[in-house]
């Protein structure tokens, strides 16, 4: 069975934000955590 856009989205999002919780802070956690934000706007739209 077949994801919609939203669903696999939101896949990505939870794992996307699974990843930040154990990351140190650096630059590439705040890369990370714009790409989680724009995914997450990109849902609610």
């Amino acid at each position: 069975m077949a994801m919609t856009d939203s669903q696999f989205k939101g896949f990505v999002l939870d794992d996307i934000n699974e990843v930040l919780e154990n990351m140190p802070d650096s630059k590439e956690k705040e890369k990370l955590q714009k790409v989680a934000d724009n995914l997450q706007q990109t849902l609610e739209d």
